[in-house]
């Protein structure tokens, strides 16, 4: 394996920012390159802890990056935002699907909800945050997961954490798999298919978390999800998301619990991921195996992948929670980095790619 992509962005974690990632890019009307992250602005970063989704743009492809300013400020009401997606809308719109974490007074319980906005300027200003989940519980959506089907359907894979019971919430931390997806441009959202649970849930304690999506040119849908059982669990739907295999796992993707993502890039599929999670006279850090940091490529639809790159492969640090930026004749990638502090995650990365290096 080789190492590939050089760095073209370092945000270290300090004191005023503890923690920035879990970003999202996009390309916007004048050519430049807009990348939405969370910002946490308190504490020690801890999920928790107060967050606002940022900005940085980039006018020479990646080259190098503004100072950031605030897209979504976090409200009185909210713990904090986080993990953003962004997306084209058919209507010319910027559209922005993230987390917003928020206390129930009454439990004392911290929940999640799903969160829509849209710009209509490029992401100089937003639409008031839109709840299109319509819940209270604990779910979770990543950076970079939320899609754009063939058929024009806004696909979201989320995971939920959470029921209600006897008129209570619930909190589980082994999660479901499930899909959230508009056919209207945004106007209006549901949950399209059943809660899925991972088939060995006797021997999981996270069941399914984190899923990420990607079409095939035949239309076909595979989700991949993370597990604590060594590997990351794979799932087909034929129908747009409505229905989905029994979970499997696909041991090609070996990996601890943390989360894979996976895009399709021209004629490629690529996945980044931390590959082999345990093995005898490996050093253990307390980044839970997040490195090395991996992108493997198919040329074949995903079914197979014949390449495999290196990112990262310090031992001593962790990298995890990647977002992937399709730029012509090249591949923007950021992610966390963890450095070992007071933090588990903390610093922000992007790195550039030629696509003649895959």
């Amino acid at each position: 394996m080789k190492k590939i992509g050089r760095q073209t962005l370092y945000r270290e974690a300090t004191e005023q920012e503890p923690r920035s990632g879990e970003g999202c890019f996009i390309r916007l009307k004048d050519g430049g390159i807009l990348y939405a992250y969370n910002r946490f602005r308190a504490g020690a970063g801890d999920d928790y802890d107060s967050a606002d989704i940022a900005g940085i743009k980039s006018s020479d492809e990646g080259e190098s990056w503004s100072e950031p300013f605030i897209l979504i400020k976090k409200d009185e009401c909210a713990t904090n935002l986080m993990c953003p997606s962004l997306i084209r809308m058919k209507n010319g719109d910027i559209g922005m699907i993230y987390i917003r974490k928020y206390t129930e007074k009454e439990a004392g319980n911290v929940l999640d909800t799903i969160m829509f906005a849209r710009s209509a300027d490029e992401g100089e200003t937003w639409s008031e945050g839109a709840d299109i989940l319509g819940e209270r519980g604990y779910v979770v959506i990543e950076n970079d997961h939320v899609i754009t089907l063939e058929n024009g359907r806004i696909l979201i894979p989320f995971n939920r954490h959470s029921e209600i019971k006897d008129g209570k919430f619930e909190f589980q931390y082994r999660a479901r798999m499930a899909f959230l997806a508009s056919d209207d441009d945004g106007e209006s959202w549901k949950q399209i298919c059943d809660d899925y649970h991972h088939p060995f849930a006797d021997y999981s304690r996270t069941g399914l978390q984190e899923t990420t999506v990607f079409q095939e040119s035949s239309g076909r849908l595979r989700a991949y999800s993370r597990t604590d059982t060594l590997c990351q669990f794979e799932s087909i739907s034929d129908d747009f998301g409505a229905t989905w295999t029994v979970p499997r796992p696909n041991t090609f993707f070996s990996s601890p619990a943390s989360p894979m993502l996976v895009r399709k890039v021209d004629d490629m599929v690529l996945a980044i991921f931390n590959p082999i999670p345990n093995y005898t006279t490996r050093k253990v850090t307390r980044f839970s195996g997040r490195t090395p940091f991996v992108m493997a490529v198919s040329r074949n639809d995903g079914e197979s992948f014949d390449a495999v790159h290196i990112l990262e492969d310090d031992p001593d640090l962790g990298y995890c929670y990647p977002a992937i930026f399709d730029g012509g004749d090249y591949i923007l990638v950021g992610y966390y980095v963890l450095e070992g502090k007071d933090r588990n995650l903390d610093s922000n990365k992007i790195i550039k790619i030629q696509k003649s290096e895959l």
